[in-house]
């Protein structure tokens, strides 16, 4: 692609947008951090019940953080709330006998966490504060309590055909029985301390649990103080730095029956990593989807559940893997495995007979495949790919005789879910302009792609008045070696082409350019993106190297060069937004949390007077500190030293230059708060000014975790970018709640 002819695309776009103006007054930075939130709260988890009537999910049309137990059916797209917890927390000042910390409390409140419908869909059972309750899918009797005890209970999944649900919680497995007047449970495996069981898998005939256990003994102990407490504590936790000791997995099976567990035969090491595990349909083998700790080999292995004895079927190396997208399923007939791969030059769908027969791709080989299930009543596969436009994800139907459809016209992010007898998807979508949804639609495989019906409505009122900035998408070159790389733009709703405005990169990390209200999925910038484009300032969301859906040569560029490649692309990215003329070079600015940190930290010291300032979240400094899934990318820090050492921004700290401001919370053990102390301190005695803004009670989600500690980090974040970078409208009240 032309860089000139992409920048006369973008601003044909900007143009065509520029006269639309704000029609009312955009709210406060405190009242998009508050409860209710503005856009609602978005439906998780759908869930179809086993005769494909009806659909359950979690979601709170209160817009609280509390999600309820809902559920609706195919003849009738209103939902209907099953349980009654979700709430919104009253303020302090609204009762006397309500203090800061009840709010918070309540605020972080989940409410229903887990939930799945009995194998003969005469109940739900579900999941919250660590107990087990049953509601009868007839509305004939009230929600009953039927465990007492269940810390931490996930996975609940039915025993088809019975009463039965399977489920894991902190103590083991236990199997929960429902077809008696008193519902009771059984024990099937129990864990030792430190030991977790954090999956499961009932096979098809209902006769055998498959549960992948973690041992997290052989990490080491370390202390993370705490000065919260009455007296400062120093707790331990088990975090294992790379090259270090870390966790085992191993998978067994158990009879629903009860009896000791058979332990798979998984060939390899003990750390090496489960991605998936899978009954046949005839329940007589197990499939285990396996990949060393680099990732650089991966292996499919077929075990006899009741001997654990079997053969690896499938293997794939790759000395240059840096990421592990893997699925894996069989046909129907048991004959054939169905898996993505990125075997070609991005991840595809793919055939693997288990006859000898060499493995033969099945989607397109221009586009990359994200999620994939197999659908056998309606004789086929719904796979999520990206053809065409690099930020959607859409549905497609491929059919065993060969033929593959679209099940969505619609540009955007869809999760569908297929129903149990093929006729009908339960679909989570999004885009730019629109916050996730639950929608059902009819899976058509004819691909004519029928209309999908809206069954929740999730933003509070007021949310259609507020002039929303909506994204676009620009390519521009890596400036070292003319790659092209994606962004996602989004401008001030007043924007005029003929001004210069201020921009913000961030938050800076991988996969930020998606089409779906807010781009980035696990961090809730889409409020900050939005406050900061309607306080003047230009935001771009780089895809940098490493990012998926733009080509395996793409993701592999980030191999061992964190900090390398990445902060070219960010550099490059500022080179493009000078040349479209409508951005001030002297007034850019970047800011990321976690990699993204490391990524802000290195932007400043490596390229000083390019940003005229910086916020580092969380920010992963030592790269030697890092888990050791960064060995994935990194390699082991032994043979790499030297390039764990060119990726930590220590060594760079005496060219910092512009302002750098950095939050970290000091509960964080994921990124050490150490470290940013120690970055801190080599700052000083190279004699550098930073700020830092420090979350006593903040894990490593500090802008996730209460939405105290959350407005108060946005709020040094803006304030400090308004010192620095000063757009035009940096004169309004931060704290207004309006």
């Amino acid at each position: 692609m032309n860089l000139r002819l992409a920048l006369i695309g973008v601003l044909a776009v900007i143009t065509a947008t520029a006269d639309a103006r704000p029609t009312a007054e955009f709210p406060s930075l405190a009242r998009l951090y508050s409860l209710p939130w503005v856009i609602g709260t978005t439906p998780e988890k759908p869930a179809w019940s086993p005769d494909s009537r009806r659909v359950a999910f979690l979601w709170s049309d209160q817009g609280s953080n509390t999600r309820d137990l809902w559920w609706t059916d195919i003849d009738h797209a209103s939902p209907t709330r099953l349980t009654h917890v979700a709430h919104l927390p009253a303020p302090p000042n609204a009762d006397p006998q309500v203090t800061l910390k009840d709010v918070e409390t309540r605020e972080r409140d989940p409410g229903v966490t887990a939930f799945a419908f009995t194998g003969d869909g005469r109940a739900l059972v579900f999941s919250r504060e660590s107990a087990l309750y049953r509601v009868p899918t007839s509305g004939s009797a009230d929600t009953q309590r039927v465990v007492e005890q269940a810390p931490g209970a996930h996975d609940l999944l039915p025993v088809p055909g019975t009463a039965q649900v399977a489920y894991a919680d902190a103590q083991g497995l236990h199997l929960l029985d429902l077809s008696t007047t008193e519902p009771h449970t059984h024990v099937l495996v129990t864990v030792a301390a430190e030991v977790a069981i954090e999956s499961l898998r009932v096979s098809p005939d209902g006769q055998w649990v498959a549960f992948l256990e973690t041992d997290s003994r052989p990490i080491r102990e370390r202390l993370i103080p705490d000065y919260l407490a009455e007296e400062t504590q120093a707790p331990s936790i088990r975090r294992a730095f790379p090259g270090e000791p870390s966790e085992h997995y191993r998978v067994g099976v158990v009879s629903v029956s009860g009896g000791e567990p058979i332990w798979m035969q998984m060939d390899g090491h003990p750390e090496d990593l489960v991605f998936g595990m899978t009954f046949a349909p005839d329940s007589q083998t197990l499939l285990i989807d396996r990949g060393d700790l680099y990732i650089k080999h991966r292996w499919i292995r077929l075990l006899d559940p009741r001997t654990g004895a079997g053969a690896t079927v499938y293997e794939e190396k790759d000395p240059d893997n840096v990421t592990a997208e893997w699925w894996a399923d069989f046909a129907p007939d048991g004959q054939r495995l169905f898996i993505t791969s990125d075997r070609g030059d991005d991840y595809q769908l793919w055939q693997v007979p288990l006859d000898g027969r060499p493995p033969e791709a099945l989607s397109d080989a221009h586009s990359a495949v994200f999620a994939a299930a197999v659908v056998p009543k309606a004789r086929g596969i719904v796979f999520i790919a990206n053809t065409g436009r690099s930020e959607d994800r859409t549905p497609y139907f491929r059919s065993f005789t060969g033929k593959t459809v679209p099940l969505s016209r619609a540009h955007g992010y869809h999760e569908p879910i297929a129903s149990p007898d093929g006729r009908w998807l339960a679909e989570v979508d999004s885009d730019d302009g629109t916050p996730p949804e639950l929608y059902l639609r009819a899976l058509d495989p004819s691909g004519a792609a029928p209309a999908a019906r809206r069954v929740t409505y999730s933003p509070q009122p007021g949310f259609e008045q507020f002039p929303w900035s909506v994204a676009r998408y620009v390519d521009f070159p890596n400036v070292h070696d003319g790659t092209w790389v994606h962004a996602r733009m989004t401008l001030p709703p007043t924007f005029d082409p003929h001004q210069r405005y201020p921009v913000i990169l961030g938050s800076v990390y991988s996969n930020t350019a998606h089409n779906r209200f807010g781009g980035r999925i696990y961090h809730p910038t889409w409020a900050l993106d939005q406050y900061l484009a309607h306080r003047g300032y230009i935001i771009l969301n780089v895809d940098i190297s490493g990012s998926s859906g733009h080509g395996k040569a793409f993701r592999q560029r980030i191999r061992e060069d964190y900090g390398g490649v990445d902060v070219d692309d960010l550099y490059s990215a500022t080179r493009y937004l000078v040349s479209t003329g409508f951005v001030d070079e002297h007034r850019i600015g970047i800011w990321g949390s976690s990699y993204g940190g490391l990524l802000t930290t290195l932007s400043l010291m490596k390229h000083p007077g390019t940003y005229a300032a910086g916020v580092a979240g969380a920010p992963a400094t030592n790269v030697f500190h890092a888990e050791t899934g960064e060995m994935r990318t990194m390699m082991d820090p032994v043979s790499r030293a030297e390039r764990y050492r060119a990726a930590s921004p220590y060594l760079y700290s005496g060219q910092l230059q512009d302002p750098l401001l950095f939050i970290h919370g000091m509960r964080d053990d994921t990124v050490l708060f150490k470290d940013t102390l120690s970055l801190a301190q080599r700052l000083i005695l190279d004699d550098k000014d930073f700020e830092i803004a420090v979350l006593p009670n903040a894990p490593h989600g500090w802008d996730t975790q209460g939405l105290a500690q959350t407005r108060y980090a946005f709020r040094r974040l803006v304030d400090f970018f308004d010192r620095h970078l000063k757009p035009e409208a940096a004169g309004t009240d931060q704290r207004s709640s309006k």
